[in-house]
């Protein structure tokens, strides 16, 4: 990841549970309300790439830092209910 607002908009894609919804269990409402989102904003189809690759388990793991890993654990079991010790 490149910059700190590259990590905060793919951050906010990982934790989004309409995009995560729309990666791994997609339907019709959401298959078309992201792609109007990406019809308006291009610039964004990297990063969503990126955050797509990452709830497919495609991104190596060495990729993310360890904190940006925990971070994103931390905020996986959170939106699952699960606290993190």
């Amino acid at each position: 990841m490149n910059s700190t607002s590259e990590q905060h908009t793919i951050h906010n894609l990982l934790v989004n549970d309409d995009f995560i919804n729309y990666v791994l269990n997609p339907n019709l409402i959401l298959k078309e309300m992201w792609e109007e989102y990406l019809s308006l904003h291009p610039e964004d189809i990297p990063l969503m790439n990126e955050a797509r690759r990452i709830l497919l388990g495609e991104l190596n793991p060495e990729e993310l830092t360890n904190e940006e890993a925990y971070e994103l654990e931390k905020n996986i079991l959170n939106k699952c209910g699960l606290t993190v010790s």
